[in-house]
């Protein structure tokens, strides 16, 4: 019975083999691997012989099994199939096992494989995981510095008002918005007045202090709809909508605003232990979007009603009219001519004589002079002011002062070979205040021989409402560079006897509106009388300027007055006249006429 239950268990489990081998073959594709036949083959083998074992215990089924006739035959044929079997399974395993080694070694690979890549992987994880973190904080930060750039397109950095581009944006979107909500606007633009004295005098940051202090006083006294800003330096943009329908009533609200804005800017100021009394100009422009003009229009309009405020002084405003355009355009015209005069060398100077009481000349002041292509000779009055506009001040400064070292050293050293001549040239406040003024001096004459001929630098007196200190610094250093100093027009400016006695002067100006009705006058002759016991009593030699006839100079005479200038004694010439006279000046019509 034993025999039995064992022969069928073997039975069982090659039929079992037999079937996992077989549908692997068939599902898993496993007869691609060597020796799977052979093993197939031997566990058949197996099988069948063991079936045979089987029925030999139960005689009644040999009739089924075709085997030997003889017990003898039937176990040979049995151990033979058991035989070949072994042998298959044994020739099967030695070429399946190595595979199948093959495959355990290869499925380690691969999970070693798998796990280096799962750690690859994970590393590359974290790795991109920190670059999209600096990745996300760049891109804030360019945020931010992007904001911080918008803001500063926007916006002035000095009072963080809004800037000029701010303005322009504002502007068009009010354009759009009257589509719907018509109504007329007033733009103000703000200048403050002689504001650079401040920056000269007490330095750019209190100047910047001013200027903050303006910009919170101007934003704390306007309505929230309104448009403040600051176009740069020390201007300011002021737009109100005016919600009315009639111009006429337009137009008087923002008078009553302009008269607001003066005394506002008027009012005291004190800046850390500074006191200031500003004023300011303020050009206005009333307007709706009802035509065609643009928003620089609408600026440019602001702008030239500016200018025209200011030439009527300080602390004025106007409201720009049309025949301002025209005069903007004529003076943009004359800046350009102006230009093209000093890059074609119109420029010229005339001479006028300078006399002492004798009627002996001891000097000439060098007067400019444009010789325009179409409108002939131009008197400065006409361009001075606009070279200092136009900034070129300096450029125009330095051309005169190089012209008459160039024509006078030649003449001094022929008619005056024992004696200096005194060669007087106007300096602009503009260009002397100017931090390199020395510096260009200097420049200017070291190219030039002024062994007879004594420079002298007409200043007027407005260069002492600034830093009177660096004044006074840089007369004594020019002095040292032997330029000697005349104030130009003295009694109509600023300069009280403390900076008249400070001040390195060498000569004094009596302004020819003083002279010109003496003997009418008796304030006028009070005046001069004072100016010339003043210098006298301060060592300052004095020029009477717009003598015209003998009465004016008799009666300076008659005070003792030093030296004289005008028509009387001589009108300016050019330095061709001079030269063809065949004396500097003709010393006797001078003393005839004395």
């Amino acid at each position: 019975m034993n025999v039995l239950l064992l022969e069928t268990l073997v039975a069982i489990t090659a039929l079992i083999v037999l079937w996992t081998l077989y549908y692997s073959i068939m599902r898993h594709k496993v007869a691609t691997q060597p020796g799977s036949r052979l093993l197939i083959a031997g566990f058949l083998l197996l099988f069948i012989s063991s079936l045979i074992d089987i029925t030999d215990n139960f005689p009644s089924l040999n009739q089924y099994i075709i085997i030997g006739n003889t017990p003898a035959e039937a176990l040979i044929e049995k151990g033979i199939g058991t035989l070949f079997g072994l042998l298959l399974l044994a020739v099967g395993f030695h070429r399946w096992l190595p595979a199948v080694f093959e495959l355990s070694i290869a499925k380690k690979n691969i999970n070693k494989l798998n796990n280096k890549l799962g750690k690859l992987v994970d590393d590359r994880t974290s790795e991109l995981n920190k670059v999209n973190l600096q990745l996300r904080q760049e891109i804030s930060e360019r945020e931010k510095a992007q904001s911080k750039l918008d803001k500063q397109m926007l916006h002035d950095p000095l009072t963080e008002l809004p800037n000029r581009y701010a303005l322009l944006e504002y502007l068009e979107h009010e354009r759009l918005r009257s589509n719907s909500h018509p109504s007329h606007y007033a733009m103000f633009i703000i200048d403050l007045d002689q504001f650079k004295a401040v920056n000269d005098s007490l330095g750019h940051a209190i100047g910047d202090k001013v200027i903050k202090a303006i910009a919170n006083r101007l934003a704390f006294n306007h309505r929230q709809d309104d448009f403040l800003g600051r176009l740069g330096g020390d201007e300011f943009v002021l737009v109100m909508s005016m919600n009315r329908d009639e111009p006429q009533s337009a137009s008087l609200q923002t008078y009553n605003n302009a008269t607001t804005l003066i005394e506002l800017v008027a009012a005291q100021l004190k800046v850390d232990k500074h006191q200031f009394n500003l004023s300011a100009s303020i050009g206005i422009t009333v307007f709706n979007y009802s035509g065609a003009q643009s928003s620089e229009d609408i600026l440019r309009q602001a702008d030239i009603a500016l200018y025209n405020a200011k030439e009527k002084g300080q602390g004025f405003f106007s409201f720009f009219q049309p025949e301002m355009q025209k005069k903007a355009q004529t003076r943009l015209k004359q800046s350009k001519e102006l230009h093209d005069a000093l890059a074609n060398k119109e420029l010229f100077l005339q001479y006028q004589p300078q006399v002492d009481c004798h009627g002996k000349l001891i000097g000439m002041e060098a007067l400019l002079r444009w010789d325009h292509p179409i409108n002939g000779i131009v008197d400065p009055t006409n361009f001075i002011a606009l070279s200092e506009e136009i900034g070129i001040i300096d450029q125009l400064g330095r051309y005169i002062l190089h012209m008459a070292c160039q024509q006078c050293t030649e003449l001094a050293s022929n008619f005056y070979p024992e004696k200096k001549l005194k060669i007087a040239v106007n300096i602009s406040p503009n260009h002397f205040l100017q931090d390199d003024f020395v510096e260009q001096i200097q420049a200017i004459i070291e190219n030039y021989s002024l062994k007879n001929m004594q420079l002298v630098l007409e200043i007027t007196e407005e260069v002492t409402i600034y830093d009177i200190e660096d004044v006074i610094k840089k007369m004594n250093q020019l002095r040292r560079l032997h330029v000697h100093f005349s104030l130009d027009d003295f009694g109509t400016g600023y300069s009280s006897l403390t900076y008249l006695k400070k001040l390195p002067i060498d000569t004094v100006k009596i302004d020819k509106s003083f002279i010109q009705e003496l003997h009418e006058n008796k304030d006028d002759a009070s005046i001069v009388e004072a100016i010339l016991t003043m210098t006298r009593a301060l060592e300052i030699d004095v020029i009477a300027e717009g003598i015209e006839n003998k009465s004016q100079y008799q009666f300076l005479a008659d005070l003792q007055c030093q030296y004289y200038q005008g028509y009387y004694f001589g009108k300016p010439v050019s330095i061709a006249t001079l030269i063809e006279s065949g004396e500097l000046i003709d010393k006797r019509v001078l003393k005839n006429k004395v």
